[in-house]
């Protein structure tokens, strides 16, 4: 087997088994939103219902970029920023064929990680935030 064949199915491989840990994520946050959801159909509708807390919806949001990641939660900016240069490496959709399904999934792999760092670099980073408003004004 040729160098070029191997190095292709090893990248197949490995975008293949983040878009199963990325789906994994997503169906895990669905059942736990369809849950809380069946638990508020539940609840007397003579009660006000409140909202989840802004800060518990944030703290979802966070585990979950951090899963993205492939990272533990509270992890520190630098790891975050190594992991982020790592997966979108190898998730980068120009090293598969235009039209393929790979390169369709190596996008849609990019396009979760490349949201998962920017809603990280947010919260640990906040002179980046700041930083960027100054270029676009």
């Amino acid at each position: 087997m040729s160098l070029g064949k191997r190095v292709s199915r090893l990248a197949k491989a490995y975008i293949n088994h983040h878009w199963e840990r990325i789906e994994s994520i997503i169906s895990e946050q669905e059942a736990r939103a369809s849950a809380e959801q069946e638990i508020q159909e539940r609840l007397p509708t003579s009660e006000p219902v409140s909202a989840p807390a802004p800060a518990a919806q944030t703290e979802s949001e966070l585990s979950r970029a951090y899963r993205v990641l492939g990272l533990s939660d509270g992890a520190d900016l630098a790891s975050v920023r190594q992991a982020y240069r790592e997966l979108s490496r190898r998730s980068d959709p120009n090293r598969f064929p235009e039209g393929s399904p790979e390169r369709e999934r190596a996008q849609q792999i990019h396009d979760h990680v490349e949201r998962a760092y920017q809603t990280l670099l947010k919260h640990l980073d906040r002179s980046s935030d700041r930083f960027r408003n100054l270029m676009t004004e």
